[in-house]
């Protein structure tokens, strides 16, 4: 009788270790979390959007290494920005802003020039989308 008993825990202890304990996919839900939305840019300029020729949406991913910082320059199209790692001081004038990993900002084509610096441990990655148009620059140097 104890074989019996052994031999039947031992079977469900073993059949357990088969057992899925990842949740079921019909508890699992799509979730969708706004992390920006505005009317206006970084600078509080309102965005517009190029109507004389094809629109054309474009993402980028944009590496600084830590201490490196863009040249001076402008964007003739709005733009949304992600940090996804690093630290980013961005400069118009006096107005400085510093945006970490998680963190996003919206830059407006009606903005003046500026630039940005890697300011962190690790270098800057930037995801940048654009709303422009084909063959417009996505930077233009000041």
């Amino acid at each position: 009788m104890n074989i019996l008993k052994t031999l039947l825990l031992s079977a469900i202890a073993l059949s357990s270790a088969f057992i899925n304990v990842e949740p079921a996919k019909s508890q699992e839900k799509i979730e969708v979390i706004s992390l920006i939305q505005s009317t206006k840019g970084l600078s509080g300029k309102k965005i517009t959007y190029p109507r004389w020729t094809q629109a054309e949406l474009r993402l980028l991913k944009v590496n600084i290494p830590v201490g490196l910082k863009t040249p001076l320059h402008e964007h003739p199209a709005p733009m949304l920005v992600y940090v996804q790692q690093g630290k980013l001081k961005h400069s118009r004038g006096e107005a400085i802003n510093y945006f970490s990993a998680g963190e996003s900002f919206i830059e407006s084509n009606n903005g003046s020039p500026h630039f940005v610096e890697s300011v962190g441990n690790k270098a800057a990655v930037l995801f940048v989308g654009v709303s422009s148009a084909v063959g417009l620059p996505t930077t233009i140097k000041k």
